[in-house]
């Protein structure tokens, strides 16, 4: 109810210019700039700002214009001496025009199928070909504990393995086979059994339409081709008892006992032709050169991200049937318009000691992206570094605020609390990893803050929308991060790192092991290459370290987060695992001893 009034009095006042908040250390931050920022960021005109559209593209703009207007900067290192720091990101898949599947049955009849209505390519596949005897492999799964394994029997080598969709269970989300009906697992699972290729089909007695190519960050490099097919183009794919796929289909579901077999006579020819496809997009970025001669070359970074989820697909919450804007405005147009105000704040100050830079991220919702491109090659010296301060999601406050990484430094927390003069209750958590933009400074060996009002029934959906945002209390937070970042523009020293103890592996919190490895979300080449590995753990005790590419784990191939997951659910606590990993391009191996959630 608070902040319902809070909103009201904001909405009717929002018109009289004279509503500002001072700040404790002499600026001005205005309501009106304010709304007129997230409103702006937040409209249908820019279609909910996801990465790599041209809405996305229009908010950079935008703000490397108000960029410029407050007076900050370029920085000297970006590319074209502007505020639009660019860089490449893996943005999908092309599906290309050699894409092909044929069929022969014991007859000898070749059938060829057509693109688009008899088979597509999975948007996960490796682009090639493959020529040969087909095994039917049921569900393609295997779950030890639940002694059941598709392969049993058989040998897969080789051979282009026909999958159904789904499992046992159907589509039940809850059944006990719910963790291995993943296409994505299915692919893996395969591939550990040598298959040449994988050709999935609806389940017989499904007559619903191919899913379309779809693209997951997650789960490229498959190395095996793989294409989704109408079950009715293998009707004459019998086993030795004349069962087809559809009697198997029963005879599985009912007895829960795999049914698999190697075809006599039956053969497939297909290719998959699927290319990635990269995509250059914008961060902006600008600086205010510190005044001190003896602390101007030290940087505070001042940060939040500006792209949200567009139309929604990935990563949206929204159940609706029809695609809908999702607007974004707290999450994050209140932290983009954030970056803004105190840039304006601080360049009218004209004070700051440090050298600070400005900078609205884009990709944030796509894995961090932005971020990580940015301390993968900085525009300046990232050794110089001495603070990152970050803002997600700061425009619902209602009484407590959450500040995140305040284990980072020693300085933190006696520093927070008496900028903060019982303005708010603080909620302090230490842990510098976490789900937005300053976890890639933190990797880097940099302290963080992290500002966040927190989550609320609007979130990851269309009804996030700028009406909504509690702008006098965004003010205040505004105000409050304006004193924290001048006090440590003030104090003499630079902060203290420290590592902290963290939530690591976040994804996978259904497995009962623990390892302590924190992904790298933005790495799109071949395994999983780890930000970092948490302080004391299972990976850390293994000599494992940032910037290692994990390309094996238990005898099981790791390409990508997918199968790193799905290897782990195969371990067990106090297990000994040989891991596979690439640093700085040497082929290395260690031992790694599990650990227990």
């Amino acid at each position: 109810m608070k902040r319902n009034l809070l909103l009201s009095i904001a909405i009717i006042l929002g018109g009289i210019p004279s509503l500002r908040a001072q700040t404790a250390s002499g600026g001005v931050f205005n309501v009106d700039s304010l709304r007129a920022a997230v409103r702006y960021l937040a409209s249908d005109a820019l279609t909910g700002r996801r990465t790599g559209t041209p809405g996305n593209e229009e908010a950079a703009r935008y703000l490397a214009g108000k960029f410029s207007a407050a007076g900050l900067t370029a920085v000297p290192g970006v590319s074209g001496g502007g505020y639009l720091h660019r860089f490449s990101y893996l943005a999908g898949v092309t599906i290309g025009s050699r894409n092909a599947l044929e069929v022969k049955g014991p007859s000898g009849k070749m059938v060829s199928a057509k693109q688009g209505s008899d088979f597509s390519p999975a948007g996960f596949s490796g682009s090639g070909s493959a020529d040969g005897p087909v095994a039917f492999a049921g569900y393609g799964i295997t779950a030890k504990e639940l002694s059941y394994d598709d392969y049993a029997g058989i040998d897969a080598k080789g051979k282009i393995v026909v999958i159904m969709r789904r499992s046992p269970d159907g589509d039940n989300p809850h059944g006990s086979f719910a963790r291995y009906e993943g296409l994505t697992a299915k692919v893996s699972n395969a591939r550990e059994h040598g298959a040449a290729a994988i050709i999935f089909i609806n389940q017989p007695d499904d007559s619903s339409a191919l899913p379309s190519a779809r693209f997951d960050r997650n789960f490229t490099h498959a190395d095996i081709p793989a294409v989704i097919a109408r079950a009715s183009l293998f009707d004459g794919l019998r086993n030795a008892g004349g069962e087809g796929p559809a009697a198997l289909q029963a005879r599985i579901d009912r007895d829960r006992k795999p049914a698999s077999f190697v075809s006599q006579g039956f053969t497939a020819r297909l290719r998959a032709d699927v290319s990635l496809q990269r995509r250059d997009v914008p961060n902006v970025i600008g600086m205010l050169p510190g005044h001190d001669p003896m602390l101007r070359d030290q940087i505070i970074v001042i940060g939040g991200h500006f792209d949200h989820l567009g139309w929604g697909g990935e990563g949206s919450l929204y159940g609706g049937k029809e695609p809908s804007i999702h607007h974004g405005a707290d999450d994050n147009a209140s932290g983009a318009a954030g970056v803004v105000a105190l840039a304006d704040r601080f360049a009218r100050m004209g004070d700051n000691r440090r050298t600070l830079i400005f900078v609205a991220f884009n990709g944030e919702e796509e894995g961090l992206l932005g971020s990580a491109a940015l301390m993968e090659k900085p525009p300046f010296d990232a050794a110089r570094v001495v603070a990152m301060v970050n803002m997600d999601m700061i425009g619902r406050l209602d009484t407590s605020l959450i500040v995140q990484g305040t284990g980072t430094s020693p300085l933190w927390k006696e520093l927070l609390q008496n900028t903060n003069a019982g303005r708010f209750p603080l909620k302090m958590v230490e842990d510098g990893f976490g789900p937005s933009d300053h976890s890639s400074f933190y990797s880097k060996g940099i302290p963080v803050l992290f500002f966040f009002t927190g989550l609320h029934s609007d979130y990851h959906r269309p009804s996030d929308t700028w009406e909504k945002i509690n702008y006098p209390g965004e003010m205040r937070v505004l105000d409050y991060v304006a004193d924290v970042v001048r006090a440590i523009d003030r104090h003499r020293e630079p902060p203290v790192f420290t590592k902290t103890q963290n939530s690591a592996e976040r994804g996978n919190m259904g497995f009962k092991v623990y390892v302590g490895t924190i992904p790298d979300y933005a790495f799109d080449g071949k395994g999983l290459r780890l930000t970092g590995v948490a302080e004391g753990g299972p990976a850390q005790k293994g000599g494992l370290k940032g910037g290692d590419i994990i390309i094996g784990m238990g005898g099981k191939q790791v390409n990508n987060i997918y199968d790193y997951t799905y290897a782990l659910g195969e371990f067990k606590p106090k297990q000994i695992v040989e891991v596979e990993y690439l640093r700085d391009g040497a082929r290395m191996t260690t031992k790694v001893e599990l650990g227990s959630r």
